[in-house]
């Protein structure tokens, strides 16, 4: 009887661990991510316009149409025309504040240059959405900014 009870304790414990795990795993991966894999696969398949739009139409405060996105669509193609063949993104850095809020940034890959996009993300009460789309190709100074201020030592030199 002991060795019965124990058996089904190991039990009870074992799918309680194994519910908890999974519970963490599913609140771990709602991060908005596939919001980004969608606005990136659109970018890559039907062009920067139409992933634009996308970001845009995820969220009910920022209209989809009209002269702000028409600008932001400007910007960003006089910026693509110069760039050259598209090859690809990577995922720079991911920082979450708090379970709602998530900023991310990627560099976006073109035969000439990169480009640097960052996304805002926010999950209210309907799941996640775009609140911000920003991109640039001027990341770069703050690469070496940082680059400096690494290599200085406890004295001031390099």
């Amino acid at each position: 009887m002991k060795r019965q009870l124990l058996t089904l304790t190991l039990a009870l414990i074992s799918a309680c661990s194994m519910a908890q795990t999974k519970e963490d795993e599913t609140t771990a991966d709602d991060d908005g991510q596939e919001l980004i894999d969608n606005f990136f696969e659109m970018y890559k398949n039907r062009g920067y316009e139409v992933a634009l739009k996308y970001s845009w139409s995820t969220n009910k405060w920022m209209p989809a149409t009209g002269d702000a996105m028409n600008n932001i669509a400007v910007r960003l193609g006089k910026q693509v025309a110069v760039m050259g063949e598209f090859i690809g993104q990577e995922q720079l850095k991911s920082r979450k504040v708090g379970s709602r809020f998530r900023i991310v940034s990627y560099l976006v890959y073109y035969q000439r240059d990169p480009m640097r996009f960052t996304f805002e993300l926010y999950k209210n009460n309907d799941g996640w959405e775009f609140t911000d789309v920003e991109f640039d190709t001027k990341f770069d100074e703050e690469v070496e900014e940082s680059m400096r201020l690494t290599n200085w030592n406890s004295s001031g030199f390099r």
